[in-house]
């Protein structure tokens, strides 16, 4: 599952329509950010919601009908000064039109109604991470048995608990228990549940919710960490996204930002097959020389790029892995500590869904009547988000924020592809 955020500006528009007066003045910009939990498969533009929902427009007038359903048209007047019609919105379900208004047809969450989410998860959020403090030693137990010593069993918590098993597993639970759709089909044959909330002031700061992932070269990359840091993801996948960055004239910048990539790609790739090797366990740098086929000038540079970026460290010429790498040994462990997770999450969706629910239903969201088992696959974000807040403050799984500068907000993981598979049954 690859989630990525994208943040707009919101452009200010003003309407007029006779009998009501519809809420779309303000005083200052308001900003929106757009996310989605799926995949997008189809290339047309016009099933990707993110190129319906580009222009400012788009997102003003999505907003404004958040707080309130609105005619035909007050949306037509919205939509006026962009590209973008009634039916492109309809087209891939973001509105629904019912008794001649419209409203919104998916979870997006306004200031207000953020404020409301997170006085509800802290208290929600605050009894599963005490649930969870409760199987720490159990969990580090498990944790020991994987070799990764240098690791730490933090850091391997905020991976294995905070990401593996709250995010992807949680929301994997949830759908097979029936309290939420997770990758429904969409208009075009995508696959996701979309997303936007108001970019507020209150500060989102520590909630670890977002995870970055792709497959390459036998691995599972990762970056999991506060979707709301400002520090850049100095690692994979995100590296393989972001792009040369060096300036050329634009008669050469085409083939040369190729070039850079192809060498770049070819490097990552090597790194792959340098993890799996340290994965095994611990090698020095004769061993690493011996078993790929590098160039030694080569290696000594990827292996420099590679402790620059806190994959590994040098101690004694053996390079040890200082990130969570994990191969077909530490399935069984995994599986262990999912099977304890997942029975806390249980109990506790069990006991609080319903109250949840209740006690949200003023939302946006929940007022206009999106399925409310979209609506609770982004709310449990918020939760499971706060919730490891609470078990990095409590010392139980990674604190980012300790980390050195230019680091913090974030931490890399891999996975053999064969691992993910089993997690995955």
């Amino acid at each position: 599952m690859m989630r990525r955020s994208f943040v707009a500006c919101l452009a200010l528009i003003s309407l007029i329509v006779s009998v009501t007066s519809y809420n779309v003045y303000a005083q200052e910009d308001r900003k929106l950010n757009i996310s989605m939990v799926g995949s997008i498969f189809n290339s047309d533009p016009k099933f990707n919601p993110f190129a319906v929902c580009k222009p400012n427009e788009v997102k003003q007038l999505l907003l404004s009908m958040a707080e309130e359903p609105m005619p035909k048209e007050a949306v037509e007047s919205g939509l006026s000064g962009c590209d973008k019609n009634i039916e492109d919105l309809l087209r891939i379900d973001l509105i629904r039109e019912e008794d001649g208004l419209f409203y919104i047809n998916f979870p997006l969450f306004t200031e207000e109604d953020q404020q409301k989410i997170m006085s509800v998860a802290k208290k929600y959020s605050r009894i599963l991470a005490d649930r969870i403090l409760k199987k720490k030693e159990e969990i580090y137990s498990l944790l020991d048995k994987t070799g990764l010593d240098r690791v730490g069993n933090d850091k391997q918590a905020f991976i294995v608990v905070g990401c593996l098993f709250l995010d992807w597993g949680g929301l994997s639970l949830f759908a097979q228990n029936g309290y939420i759709v997770h990758m429904p089909v969409k208009p075009g044959g995508n696959r996701y549940v979309f997303t936007a909330s108001e970019i507020t002031e209150f500060s989102l700061k520590e909630l670890y919710w977002g995870g970055h992932s792709q497959m390459r070269g036998g691995l599972l990359l990762l970056t999991f960490g506060d979707q709301h840091a400002e520090t850049t993801r100095n690692a994979f996948p995100d590296l393989l996204w972001q792009g040369a960055s060096v300036e050329t004239s634009d008669a050469i910048k085409k083939e040369f930002d190729e070039l850079i990539g192809h060498y770049f790609n070819s490097a990552a790739d090597k790194i792959m097959d340098l993890l799996l090797l340290m994965e095994e366990e611990p090698q020095t740098h004769k061993q690493i020389a011996e078993s790929s086929s590098i160039d030694e000038r080569e290696l000594k540079v990827i292996l420099a790029f590679m402790e620059k970026l806190g994959y590994v460290e040098v101690v004694d010429d053996t390079y040890y892995l200082t990130v969570p790498v994990y191969g077909d040994k530490d399935i069984e462990v995994l599986m262990k500590i999912r099977e304890i997770i997942f029975a806390e999450v249980l109990s506790w969706i069990n006991s609080y869904y319903t109250t949840i629910k209740d006690e949200l239903k003023d939302i946006c969201a929940v007022r206009s009547r999106v399925d409310y088992k979209e609506v609770f696959n982004m709310l449990w974000h918020y939760f499971f988000g706060l919730t490891n807040k609470y078990l990095a403050r409590e010392g139980f799984i990674y604190d980012t924020y300790s980390a050195t500068e230019g680091k913090t907000g974030y931490l890399p993981a891999a996975f053999k592809l064969s691992v993910a598979g089993a997690l995955r049954r």
